[in-house]
């Protein structure tokens, strides 16, 4: 039996269902779905989207489910995954792909094919909530992670698993409860945003300046999460490549660049997503339980397995990142999950200060959280 929730983790419970973001994406997948070629069309300015369906942030469960643990032909249990993430026995998991991402439409047949996601009670819309309270100069400041578990990545890069996240940052005393920043995460950056510029929705989901819910617009097949409902002829992606992302980008446009695209407030599958608060770990930083995933300091995806000619280049080490670089789509590795995100996990405050970005559209930042200065970069 899970233990008893304890007072503070029903107050984080309350504080992150009230807080919640409201989702904006693209339709999910459905039975008999044909994906469109997300890496060949689809990128001149004012085109429509290359994909006009997607993943959708689900439940933990609905991955574990459908893992293989390495070096094993049958597909294990939930429970043999779990303990082998909690033991930290393998360094990765795959999910359908034991070659890694090479056979990208797959991932779009087997995820369509997954039944009844919405009344399965264990594959519903999620968002795992990790709640810290501030301490010493942050100790009237309290932050609420949400993090979200997508199945695939299908953008300029692939792999398997993508886990994205949108974060609030609360000025949180006995008399004082005031949201007052956002971060939203977007490919290998962070960026934020002071509350009153924030896109905002009430309970029932209306635009609304005084919501308590911030809105995050899900890129199509990437899941980056953005602030507003750009239009399909600006290029979302290309202002959120910090810095030498951004570079490597424009320089690889001698190919097909690529853009995000996300769906418009009105036309968009908007959801809230339901809410699960992350428990406090044991004095040995370790879950137990369902929770034991977070333990994994591996990744949630196979890495891709070379050929023989791709060994060769590969011990050619500038050649080999060029040709990875280049080649379109970049196949990668699943992800590491949220606990092992380091700052942006163990002291959020500082990471949101020292680390985050300011939104490209954003002129207005103060940046000063408990009198900390903004960020230069």
């Amino acid at each position: 039996m899970p233990p008893e929730p304890n007072e503070q983790h029903l107050e984080n419970e309350k504080l992150a269902k009230k807080y919640r973001p409201l989702l904006v994406l693209y339709p999910e997948i459905e039975d008999g779905s044909r994906r469109k070629d997300h890496h060949r069309r689809g990128h001149a300015p004012g085109s429509p989207a290359p994909l006009d369906q997607d993943y959708h942030p689900r439940d933990i469960r609905l991955v574990l489910d459908h893992a293989c643990l390495p070096g094993r032909k049958e597909r294990a249990s939930r429970e043999e995954v779990l303990d082998a993430m909690s033991e930290n026995s393998v360094d990765y998991v795959d999910l359908i792909d034991k070659q890694g991402p090479k056979e990208v439409d797959k991932f779009w047949r087997v995820y369509a094919e997954f039944k009844k996601k919405d009344s399965n009670p264990e594959y519903q819309r999620k968002a795992y909530a990790w709640v810290v309270k501030g301490s010493g100069r942050f100790k009237d400041y309290a932050s609420i992670q949400y993090w979200l578990a997508y199945f695939f990545d299908d953008w300029a890069n692939v792999h398997e698993m993508d886990w994205e996240m949108v974060s609030i940052i609360l000025r949180k005393t006995d008399s004082i409860e005031e949201p007052i920043a956002c971060v939203f995460n977007a490919h290998i950056g962070a960026f934020r945003k002071p509350w009153k510029d924030v896109h905002k929705v009430d309970d029932a989901g209306s635009k609304s300046s005084q919501g308590l819910h911030p809105v995050a617009y899900v890129a199509n097949g990437s899941h980056a999460s953005y602030f507003s409902d750009y239009p399909s002829y600006f290029n979302v992606a290309a202002p959120y490549l910090k810095p030498v992302l951004r570079r490597l980008v424009r320089i690889a446009k001698i190919g097909k660049p690529f853009r995000d695209y996300v769906p418009s407030f009105k036309e968009g599958a908007r959801y809230f997503p339901d809410v699960e608060v992350i428990p406090q770990p044991d004095e040995q930083g370790r879950w137990s339980g369902d929770w034991r995933w977070l333990s994994f300091k591996g990744s949630w995806g196979s890495p891709v397995q070379m050929s023989f000619l791709e060994r060769i280049v590969a011990g050619i080490p500038v050649i080999w990142k060029l040709a990875r670089f280049f080649q379109r789509p970049l196949r990668e590795a699943g992800p590491t999950g949220p606990s092992t995100k380091g700052l942006c996990w163990e002291d959020p405050f500082d990471w949101v200060n020292l680390e985050c970005f300011d939104a490209p559209e954003t002129s207005n930042w103060v940046g000063k959280i408990a009198g900390a200065s903004t960020n230069e970069l």
